[in-house]
């Protein structure tokens, strides 16, 4: 099955646009949130977000990959799909709900805040917002379309942007709930616009077969324990820190909000080769294997100018980003950036092993890997602060590597040097592309 250009191009554009302007509003948000309030506080409302962010990322793998994956199957019913689909996404929630209902007690003893409490009842709510929201969007994305997507997540994290400038120039001295609550009112908002440019995509009839979502979930499943264990994994270290100063929890989330910089198209190129990969997957292994070289020498020829430089100029990265009072994480957003170098092997080998149907041997790969990085946590935050979480994060980021890679290169034809081949060759055709522009505007 060939790979369409226009296809390519249309979901690109919207897909990268939405990470960007995903991450301009959240990292605009950040901007002025982490200027409003003291280091202490803004480390609680770094933990909240942590909670929040891995629940919500969990979740959605838990649902989405597998729905993707059987709407594309030929002879699927996408009708059954559909609402077997959000079943388990509605059932999901209610459980994440109730365990973060439960868990507050323990959460306000540990981080030592009253305050996460309150917080955490406020997501709640917006779990249960979410449910049709992100139906929503896996139906668009199943139908190879991204234009909702890209809309509904502006009016959601735009809207929340817009009222923390609002608060930020008029109305000092707000507490963290008023902003999650905030939050809740915007993820609505975003609802409604996403109900509005797919309701179209709705099935016509009700359909629901439990065999069906006996199906997703046997699927699913895999992916819900990859999903939790490398965001817990992933968030570990903010935890971990939380719970010994929340000044430290602050400051390394500083590097964190850098990293999402080079996380952008590493994201984005991923949820567009998803529903391809899976398309390619009755092809047999070795095509799946040349879209994984394809993809990460893509994504590694965006992202490696980006670390070398944050490499090269810390200091002024986090000056930019976060104010002067962060720069004393300077080394610790070093390391980051050179384990973020890493990232695109290790996401696009889990995709890999969830459209081959083995979503088993990337949930292992990552439980293995992120007990390791807890207790590297435990043990090198203990002797060297903030800088040993970061230490942590590229150990586990290059052990994973290391197995991701034996795995694809056994089972798929995934070749190493074929991947850093295709890095200079893309760097070379961009260095032609430039040449000729620049010889054309010269005549």
């Amino acid at each position: 099955m060939g790979l369409s250009k226009n296809y390519w191009f249309k979901s690109g554009t919207y897909t990268m646009m939405q990470r960007v302007v995903a991450f301009l509003f959240g990292f605009g948000s950040y901007f002025f949130l982490v200027r409003y309030y003291d280091i202490d506080s803004f480390g609680v409302w770094t933990l909240y977000v942590v909670i929040s962010s891995t629940v919500e990322i969990s979740r959605s793998s838990f649902v989405q990959n597998a729905f993707l994956k059987f709407f594309n199957e030929e002879g699927a019913d996408r009708t059954v799909l559909f609402y077997a689909s959000l079943f388990l996404n509605a059932m999901s929630t209610l459980a994440i709900v109730v365990i973060l209902l439960v868990l507050i007690p323990v959460l306000k003893v540990f981080w030592d805040s009253h305050t996460i409490g309150s917080l955490i009842l406020c997501y709640c709510v917006t779990s249960l917002i979410l449910i049709p929201f992100t139906q929503f969007n896996y139906l668009e994305q199943a139908n190879h379309s991204f234009k909702g997507i890209f809309w509904s997540s502006t009016f959601r994290q735009g809207a929340f942007f817009i009222l923390v400038i609002v608060c930020f120039l008029f109305f000092r001295d707000l507490p963290l709930v008023f902003f999650a609550a905030a939050q809740t009112v915007c993820a609505f908002l975003g609802l409604l616009v996403a109900y509005i440019m797919n309701k179209k995509l709705l099935p016509s009839t009700y359909a629901f077969d439990w065999a069906v979502v006996k199906k997703l979930y046997r699927f699913g499943r895999y992916i819900l324990g990859t999903g939790i264990t490398s965001n817990i994994g992933k968030s570990a270290d903010q935890m971990i820190l939380g719970a010994v100063s929340h000044n430290m929890v602050a400051i390394y989330n500083s590097c964190i909000r850098v990293l999402n910089f080079i996380e952008i198209p590493t994201l984005s190129v991923s949820s567009i080769v998803y529903p391809k990969i899976a398309a390619r997957a009755s092809e047999g292994n070795a095509a799946v294997g040349k879209l994984y070289e394809k993809s990460v020498a893509s994504i590694l020829c965006m992202i490696l100018p980006a670390a070398i430089f944050i490499v090269l100029f810390p200091t002024f990265v986090l000056t930019v980003i976060a104010g002067e009072k962060y720069i004393i994480a300077a080394s610790t957003l070093q390391v980051i950036a050179l384990g973020s170098l890493f990232l695109p092997f290790n996401i696009q080998v889990g995709c890999a092993c969830e459209v081959t149907n083995k979503p088993q041997v990337s949930f292992y790969i990552n439980l293995i890997a992120n007990i390791i990085n807890i207790l590297l946590n435990i043990i090198l935050i203990r002797s060297f602060g903030v800088i040993g979480s970061a230490l942590s994060f590229l150990i586990t980021v290059a052990f994973i590597f290391s197995l991701g890679q034996y795995y694809v290169s056994k089972n798929l034809e995934v070749r190493l040097f074929q991947i850093f081949v295709q890095v200079i060759n893309n760097y070379g055709q961009m260095y032609q592309w430039l040449m000729m522009r620049l010889k054309i505007r010269t005549r």
